[in-house]
Formats: C-alpha cells, sequence, structure tokens
C-alpha cells in the first residue's frame, strides 16, 4: 500500500484502499485475540498513504503560494507603470459599453425565451405616450394597444400569470401579435418602488407557464432594471460631460465678444447646446425688447413691446429663473411672442447692474424637458453672459463718448467730418445726391450774456434735442462747434432739404425754453448746400453751406437759404 501511494492517483488509491479490508475478510471474521491484530494493522497500514498524501498535498500548496506571490508581485509592478487615461478615453470606453446595453437585454430575454419555452419575451418601457415595446426576443414592430394585461401589471406593480379561459380562446395581452396568445406571464420591471416597465412572456400554448417561471421572469426583471439604469447614468454623465465641455468652450468667447448683437448670437447658441430646447433671447432696448432666436426659425417677430401678462412679466418683477414643465394647461398667455405647441418653459433673467437687460428663454414641445443640472448649468450660463452684456455695453458708451458731444448727445465735429467723408464716396459711387444743413442759434451770446452760460446749456440740449425729432432715421446731426449744428441730408436735393430745415426752424421757433420760472424762445438760421448740384467735393460743401448761412443771418435770421439761390 506504501509503495503504491507513490505512484497511483489519487482516485485509484482511494479504490485500491476500499479493497484492503477484503484481503482479510477471513481474519475478521474469526474469532480470538487475532481478531483485534489484524484490525489494528489494517488501520496502521492504511494510514501510511494518507499521511503521504498529505504531505506531498502540503508541498504542492507550497509551490502555489510561491507561484501567487510571484503573480501579485508582477500585477503590481505592472499597475505602477501602466499609463494613465484621460477623460476623453474613459468616456469613450463607457460609450463602448453603454452601446452593448440593448444586446446585453436582449440576451436576457432570449435566456428566458428558452428556459421558459416561450414564444416570446418582450420588454415594455414607460414613455410620455404610455408603454412601448423597447426589445423582444421573438418578433419586432410591436404594437400596444393602450389597455390589456401588462398595463394592469405596470399600474398595480405585481406579476400575473393569466391563462385563456378555455384551448383556443385568446386573451388581451395589452399588444398586438399574429398568433394567438394562450399563456401570458407578465412581471413589473422596477426602480426601487417605482414601476418603469412590464416584461411579459407569452406562448400560443395553454397553460405553457406555472408559478416556479414568475421567480424567473422576476429575476431577469431585476438585470434588466439595473442595465437601464446604467445606461440613465450614463445618459447623466454624457450630459454632465458634454455641457461643462460647453460652458468651457463658450467662456472665453463670451468674454472676448465687443459686439452686443454677435454676443447675443452666441448667448443663444450657447443655451441651445447646454439645454438642447430652442432659446429665445429678450434684449430690452428703450421701452421693447429685441428677440435673438436660435433653433426657433417660425417665431416670426423680431420685437415685442410689452411683457404685460406673461410669465416673463413674473420673471421681470422677481428678479428670479422661472421654470414650468407644463405650460399646456395654462389659460393665461405664457410667453409675449407666438410659439405653437410649448410645453416646458425656463426664463432666466440677464443683468446689466441692478438692472433687468434681458430675459433667456428655453423653449421645448416636451413636458418635463429640462432637469436640475441643465438649470444649474444654464444658471451659470446666464451670469457669465450677463457680465460679458455688461462689458459690451460699457464699451459702448467708452465708444460713444468717443464722437458724441458730452453735452447735446449729437455726434462731434470730428466724427461728423468722417461721417461726411464716407457719405460723399457713397454718393459719388452710386450717383447719388447730398445735402448738407448748417444751422446756427440766432443771437445766442445775448443769451448767455444774459441768462448765463448754464441757460445757454439748456437752450443748447434742447435745440439738439429738436434737430434729433424732426430729421429722419438716415440723416446725420451733429454739433458742428460752439451753437453751430450740422445735418447731412442723404439721397436728398436742395429742394428736399429745405423742407427737412424748415421743420426744424419752425420746431424750434414755437418751442418753449423754461428758464428760472420764465419762458424763454430762440431762432436758428439755416444754410444748405447740395451735391452735385452746388459741389464736387466734401470741402467744398461745407463752405457753400456755410456761405448760405452766412446769407441766411445777413438776411435777418430766422429763415433758410440755398447756396443755389445766392448764385
Amino acid at each position: 500500500m506504501v509503495a503504491s501511494a507513490l505512484f497511483l492517483s489519487v482516485k485509484s488509491f482511494l479504490i485500491l484502499m476500499s479493497l484492503q479490508p477484503l484481503l482479510h475478510g477471513r481474519e475478521l471474521l474469526s474469532s480470538g485475540r487475532m481478531d483485534a491484530l489484524v484490525l489494528l494493522g489494517i488501520v496502521l497500514l492504511t494510514s501510511l498513504p494518507v499521511n503521504l498524501y498529505l504531505y506531498k498535498l502540503k508541498n504542492r500548496m507550497k509551490d502555489y503560494n510561491e507561484s501567487f506571490n510571484k503573480l501579485q508581485s508582477q500585477a503590481k509592478e505592472l499597475a505602477d507603470n501602466a499609463p494613465s487615461f484621460n477623460d476623453d478615453t474613459l468616456m469613450s470606453r463607457y460609450l463602448t459599453d453603454v452601446l452593448e446595453v440593448e444586446d446585453d437585454i436582449l440576451g436576457l430575454l432570449k435566456i428566458a425565451e428558452k428556459a421558459m419555452v416561450a414564444d416570446a419575451v418582450s420588454l415594455f418601457i414607460n414613455e410620455d405616450s404610455g408603454l412601448v415595446c423597447r426589445l423582444s426576443s421573438g418578433r419586432s414592430g410591436i404594437v400596444t394597444t393602450g389597455d390589456g394585461l401588462i398595463y394592469t401589471v405596470f399600474r398595480s406593480g405585481k406579476p400575473l400569470l393569466h391563462y385563456s379561459e378555455s384551448p383556443g380562446k385568446d386573451i388581451r395581452p395589452g399588444y398586438l401579435r399574429d398568433e394567438e396568445i394562450a399563456t401570458l406571464l407578465a412581471v413589473p420591471v422596477m426602480e426601487l418602488s417605482t414601476s418603469i416597465g412590464v416584461l411579459s412572456a407569452d406562448s400560443s400554448r395553454y397553460r405553457a407557464f406555472d408559478q416556479q417561471d414568475i421567480g424567473l421572469m422576476e429575476l431577469v426583471a431585476r438585470e434588466t432594471a439595473k442595465i437601464l439604469k446604467r445606461q440613465r447614468v450614463y445618459s447623466q454623465i454624457q450630459l454632465s460631460y458634454r455641457s461643462l465641455r460647453i460652458l468651457h468652450e463658450e467662456s472665453a468667447p463670451l468674454a472676448r465678444s465687443l459686439e452686443l448683437s454677435a454676443l447675443c448670437e452666441r448667448i443663444v447658441e450657447s443655451a441651445a447646446r447646454v439645454s438642447g430646447g430652442k432659446v429665445v433671447l429678450l434684449l430690452k432696448k428703450g421701452r421693447s425688447y429685441d428677440l435673438f432666436t436660435k433653433g426657433a426659425g417660425y417665431l416670426n417677430e423680431k420685437k415685442v413691446t410689452s411683457l404685460k401678462g406673461t410669465l416673463l412679466e413674473m420673471v421681470h418683477a422677481n428678479r428670479d429663473p422661472l421654470y414650468h414643465p407644463d405650460v399646456s394647461g395654462f389659460r393665461t398667455r405664457v410667453l409675449p411672442f407666438h410659439f405653437r405647441g410649448i410645453k416646458s418653459v425656463l426664463a432666466l433673467p440677464l443683468f446689466h447692474g441692478a438692472k433687468i437687460k434681458g430675459i433667456l428663454t428655453v423653449l421645448s414641445e416636451r413636458k418635463n424637458a429640462f432637469n436640475s443640472m441643465q438649470i444649474n448649468l444654464l444658471e451659470i450660463l446666464v451670469n457669465q453672459a450677463s457680465v460679458s452684456i455688461s462689458n459690451v455695453l460699457l464699451h459702448e458708451e467708452i465708444k460713444k463718448m468717443a464722437f458724441t458731444d458730452g453735452l447735446t448727445g449729437l455726434f462731434n465735429h470730428r466724427h461728423f467730418k468722417k461721417k461726411l467723408s464716407e457719405e460723399f464716396k457713397r454718393s459719388e459711387r452710386f450717383e447719388d445726391t447730398l445735402s448738407l444743413i448748417l444751422a446756427d442759434i440766432d443771437h445766442f451770446k445775448k443769451v448767455n450774456d444774459t441768462f448765463g452760460h448754464p441757460v445757454g446749456d439748456i437752450v443748447l440740449k434742447g435745440v439738439a434735442g429738436i434737430i434729433s425729432r424732426t430729421v429722419r432715421d438716415i440723416d446725420i446731426p451733429a454739433r458742428y462747434g460752439g451753437e453751430e449744428f450740422a445735418i447731412l441730408v442723404v439721397k436728398t436735393d436742395a429742394k428736399g432739404a429745405k423742407k427737412i430745415a424748415e421743420r426744424v426752424r419752425k420746431n424750434i421757433k414755437a418751442h418753449d425754453f423754461k428758464v428760472e420760472g420764465n419762458l424763454l424762445k430762440v431762432t436758428v438760421s439755416l444754410g444748405i448746400a447740395s451735391y452735385p448740384a452746388d459741389v464736387t467735393n466734401g470741402d467744398e460743401l461745407v463752405e457753400k453751406a456755410d456761405q448760405a448761412l452766412y446769407a441766411a443771418k445777413k438776411g435777418g435770421r430766422d429763415r433758410t437759404v440755398l447756396y443755389g439761390e445766392l448764385k
């Protein structure tokens, strides 16, 4: 036995040990002292190979431990020297895993189908429109009916095993299929305590499933819920990753932009990328709002004059963001512009200092379209946009100070000379007419000497305001110097310019300037020269208009004189 233990396998040695006592069967059956001695010898002989086997096993375990320690050491060395992965690599690998989600679920459905010998095992997921077939192991294009057994399971959250009342009689499963269904087993797909879908197995055989199959289906449903949760988590990770990258990419351009319309277009584009919705930015301009849109191609309005009676009025009044996940049941007007089919509305105010400068509205045709993460990201974007808009407005104020007169708000002399050169070149190129009106306040020195310079400043500002309100939008008024004003009248000959000049003269003459409780009236004299009738270049246009103005003053003031009338 000792010799055989060295050469036989464990299985063969155990068989030999079991046969060994048979060799001593005769002694075991005899009586006397020899019985005990024989039994003791058998025990001793059988224990020797067992001890030998244990010794060999101990040596093998020692070899195994040495191999394991060596492998562990090599693995640690590999881990220490392994390259690190950046965010793009991790997202790419995670994306690869998620693309296999449907394959994983379909694999579970096919396993359940074979285990239960079902015709098909199908997964129905709850969406806005109700239960929709996501995957099926046995057929495609399954259409739900809106009512039936799977809807009962979804609402109750409890499994259901249902047989037809008699063989050959169909049941109402809640979806359409070509063959009759005699047996249906449906279990809810749960996330915590909420039903998110239904897993159903059907068969055309009568009593094809029993109570034991419910446990199998519930196991498949739990694994399916885990896979779906992983997919939703990935969607959130992907959205967060994409949105944070957008914020990073868009923050620098927003800070650098110094042109208001371009900045507004970038703001709505960034908001659309973060939210996936349709974006309308209302930017306050005077008493109205200009509209900038993204994803709202059928929005006809370019401007709105009032927010009264809308949700945006509440945003303006409360100065806080407002989110309504479903406005389809609102009886009052939701938006100050026409936008069809809107269900979700998110509105965020933009500030310039302490004042609201605009409202960013993000819209969707779906209910509950925006989650808390998207809203938080949009709030960050709006904060950055508010700072950028304030910077642009400050920049525009600085630019305006460079080419406007500080007292009257009209263009200054330097900017007027620049515009004169540009308009003259344009008129030459397109063979258009161009006229210049020079206006001078009559006896203005007397006003300053009698009432003082502060009153003179009031008169200058009042005359400038009347000129601005009287001329056309395309005309260019400026303070030429002292009490003298200039008006470039584009695309207009001398006759048309005289009509505008006369309106200016009459409006100023009719105006009452309030000075220290008294009313003061002033008049102006105006001279006009035109291209191409009177001049051939810009400098000559100023010179001829000045000659006409001198003639108006010399002729008695409070009148308009054309240079052409002096010839």
